[in-house]
């Protein structure tokens, strides 16, 4: 298929999977639509052509006619929740941090789920954009929850005691779960290659600075603002590369 056709298809898979519809529903779908595609690109025709000139308000009309599942709208929650959470979790070991306040036990939970909410609502908004208006609406909506975080930890560097204590070998031994769990969680959402890339963007800019033995609040916000971006041009990217074709 032409990369336009390839884009919609990918495009059309996340768009979908955000707003819960069944797995089985979206893979049957896009399987007929790759069919309709091929045989339209012999004909000259674009997806534009086969679907129309706005494929979110085809989207939409495609999902009111589907069945949503409850089972899979919770697992898809469950799985980002456990993700986010354990990304916030191996973030703070990365950076030394074996003990927490109160303060960072209420606010870094709530957090995730302000990621979890910005982040399904830029992949629902960004479907559907060209690369630049894509990545700059991902990025805008994801400061919302940055900011949020960066507030948490100000407010535990000047009021936080800390209640929770862990060991370093408790830290290792949770770390290690944490980002093997993160790796199986998202490979069945993005494959194992990326998933793998993913962990570096994430972790690699903390664990140069604690290698590098950077310290203060202004490098820390760096290498979290470098993980963010990078996450980010990542999600553009994975937009642009052509899958393979999901037909055996």
């Amino acid at each position: 298929m032409t990369k336009e056709n390839e884009k919609f298809i990918q495009e059309m898979r996340v768009y979908l999977i955000t707003k819960g519809v069944d797995e089985e529903d979206i893979d049957s779908f896009l399987m007929e639509a790759e069919d309709h595609l091929t045989e339209g690109e012999k004909e000259g025709k674009t997806a534009a052509d086969i679907f129309g000139k706005s494929p979110k308000a085809y989207a939409k009309e495609l999902i009111a006619s589907m069945e949503q599942s409850a089972k899979d709208n919770r697992k898809l929650i469950a799985r980002l929740i456990a993700g986010v959470f354990g990304i916030f979790l191996v973030s703070q070991f990365i950076d030394g941090n074996t003990a927490f306040s109160l303060i960072e036990l209420i606010g870094y939970p709530a957090s995730t789920v302000i990621w979890l909410i910005a982040l399904i609502g830029a992949l629902r908004l960004s479907s559907f954009h060209n690369g630049v208006k894509s990545f700059l609406i991902v990025y805008g909506i994801t400061m919302i929850p940055m900011l949020f975080t960066v507030g948490v930890t100000i407010l535990h560097m000047e009021y936080g005691t800390d209640i929770l204590f862990l060991s370093q070998p408790v830290v290792f031994t949770i770390g290690g779960i944490i980002i093997l769990g993160l790796i199986a969680n998202f490979t069945s959402l993005i494959g194992i290659l990326s998933s793998l890339v993913l962990m570096a963007i994430l972790f690699g800019s903390q664990l140069l600075i604690r290698l590098l033995q950077l310290e203060g609040f202004g490098w820390e916000i760096g290498a979290y603002a470098v993980s963010v971006i990078g996450l980010l041009l990542m999600m553009n990217f994975q937009k642009q590369v052509p899958k393979p074709s999901m037909k055996g």
